[in-house]
């Protein structure tokens, strides 16, 4: 019984102390946890302040990029052949070059894309505006008959067999500039 009584204490001691080094050990373990942490969001916040110029110049390269291809659509809707669009794409071309620092690859992919779609609609455009003034030079000598300018084509029916490769160029383009107008709103909400 003394013997209990002796090494009770003793083994209470020893427990508590036990208890006490994990405790300690947990709470050191939280602190260095919580340091790593706050070091990891100080840095974060260094880079976004870092980053704040390079975020503000892609974001007005994005605009302008925009811009520019929107200009460009609404020259080609305007147009409807007869002046070539295509003449623009190398405008465009030295703009994503120039502002290569700034602009992904997926943005010029897009770009690209855009122009692609819509240069081919426009390159369509002329060659059938061309086909109608020959035939209309050609119903004039040859009947002396004027079958009326390319905007009033449209009246005239016959099969268009190029509307598969119309549709697949328009959504070609208006993807693009969809995922490109998503990119730039996503740049937006960045800032």
């Amino acid at each position: 019984m003394e013997l209990l009584t002796a090494a009770l204490p003793v083994s209470a001691t020893v427990l508590v102390a036990i208890v006490g080094y994990l405790q300690w050990r947990r709470s050191e373990r939280r602190q260095a946890e919580n340091e790593r942490v706050r070091q990891e969001l100080e840095q974060a916040e260094r880079r976004r302040i870092a980053r704040g110029p390079y975020d503000q110049q892609r974001l007005e390269a994005l605009q302008e990029l925009l811009d520019k291809l929107r200009e460009l659509e609404v020259q080609s809707r305007w147009n409807a052949g007869g002046q070539d669009v295509r003449a623009e794409v190398p405008k465009i071309n030295t703009f994503l070059i120039k502002h290569g620092e700034v602009l992904e690859d997926e943005d010029y992919r897009l770009a690209q894309q855009f122009l692609e779609g819509l240069t081919w609609i426009d390159r369509h455009a002329a060659e059938d505006r061309r086909r109608w003034e020959e035939q209309r030079e050609q119903e004039l000598a040859a009947h002396g008959t004027d079958i009326g300018q390319y905007e009033s084509s449209w009246e005239r029916t016959e099969r268009l067999t190029w509307i598969g490769d119309a549709d697949r160029a328009v959504r070609k383009w208006t993807s693009a500039r969809a995922a490109l107008e998503e990119r730039l709103r996503k740049a937006l909400q960045g800032m």
